[in-house]
C-alpha cells in the first residue's frame, strides 16, 4: 500500500495567505444574543437549586436514614388504613388502625428528635408534649434534648414537655442537677417551673434551698421564694 504524505503547508505560504490568516485573526468572535444569555443563566439557576424531592425530604425531616424509614412507615399505614376501611368495619379492625397510627406517631416524633436542623427537633418536642406518650424511649430522648441541646429554646421546651414524669427517679436525678447547674436562664426558668407544678415535696425544698442561697439566676431567687409563700398561704 503505498503510504499517503500530506504536505507541509506551514513553510510554503504565500504573503496572500499571510495576510488572509492574519486578517481572520483581527476579527470579533460573534457573541450570543441576550436571550440566550438569559436562557443559560436561567438554566444555570434552576440546575443550581435542591431537586423537588431533596427539598421535599428536607422539609419533613427525611434528612437521616430513619426519615425515610418513617416515611416508608407513613405509606404503609395509609395502605393499611385504606384495607381496613374498605372491608368490613368492626371494634377489632378500628383498633388495629389506631394502633397503627399510634405507632407511625411515635415513629415520627423519635425521628424528629434526633433531627440535625433545631426547627425539627422542636416539632418533635411539641409532638411529644401534645401526644401524652407515655413511652420509655421517647422520654429518653427528651431527656437528652433538655440537658445537651445546644439551642436554649429547645431545652427549655423540651423541659417542659417532660411534665409529670418529673416523678420518675431517671428523670429527675438529671433535671434537679442541671436546675442547680445551668448555664441560661430560660432553661433554669424552665426547670423552676416544671419542679414547682410537678416537684415532690423533697424536689421543692431543694429548691427552695437553692433560692435561700441565692445560687440561682438573680431574678429567679426572689421568683422562687415569692412563689411559695403565695402557695403556704
Amino acid at each position: 500500500m503505498t503510504k499517503k504524505v500530506f504536505p507541509d503547508l506551514s513553510n510554503d505560504e504565500t504573503g496572500e495567505q499571510h495576510s488572509l490568516w492574519s486578517t481572520l485573526g483581527q476579527l470579533e468572535r460573534e457573541q450570543p444574543s441576550d436571550r440566550l444569555r438569559q436562557q443559560f443563566y436561567a438554566r444555570l439557576h434552576d440546575e443550581s437549586k435542591p431537586r423537588l424531592i431533596t427539598r421535599l425530604g428536607n422539609w419533613l425531616g427525611l434528612a437521616s436514614g430513619t426519615g425515610w424509614v418513617t416515611a416508608t412507615a407513613c405509606l404503609l399505614a395509609g395502605v393499611v388504613s385504606g384495607l381496613v376501611w374498605t372491608g368490613d368495619s368492626g371494634s377489632d379492625r378500628l383498633a388495629v388502625l389506631e394502633q397503627n397510627v399510634s405507632q407511625l406517631n411515635r415513629s415520627l416524633i423519635l425521628d424528629r428528635l434526633e433531627n440535625q436542623q433545631p426547627g425539627k427537633r422542636l416539632m418533635g418536642v411539641l409532638g411529644a408534649a401534645e401526644s401524652g406518650l407515655d413511652d420509655a424511649q421517647v422520654t429518653e430522648r427528651l431527656l437528652t434534648v433538655a440537658t445537651t441541646d445546644r439551642v436554649d429554646s429547645i431545652r427549655s421546651a423540651a423541659v417542659e414537655a417532660l411534665g409529670r414524669r418529673l416523678a420518675s427517679a431517671e428523670v429527675a436525678a438529671p433535671l434537679m442537677q442541671q436546675l442547680e447547674n445551668a448555664d441560661a436562664p430560660l432553661v433554669q426558668f424552665a426547670l423552676v417551673d416544671l419542679v414547682l407544678r410537678h416537684g415532690t415535696p423533697a424536689q421543692i425544698d431543694a429548691l427552695r434551698q437553692l433560692a435561700e442561697q441565692k445560687r440561682l439566676f438573680p431574678d429567679l431567687n426572689q421568683h422562687v421564694l415569692n412563689t411559695l409563700k403565695r402557695n403556704s398561704v
